[in-house]
């Protein structure tokens, strides 16, 4: 019989890694685009 749980474990942690990979990543692209939109907002005015 297959253990299941040990299926699901590694399941769960293998996704809730990436997870974290994204979020990561995410947050990387939002700084660099609040940084790049810091310089557009002095030459507006």
């Amino acid at each position: 019989m297959p253990d299941y749980k040990s299926m699901y474990l590694d399941l769960f942690n293998s996704v809730t890694d990436a997870i974290e990979v994204l979020s990561a990543a995410q947050k990387r692209a939002e700084e660099v685009y609040i940084t790049s939109c810091e310089g557009d907002e002095e030459t507006d005015e």
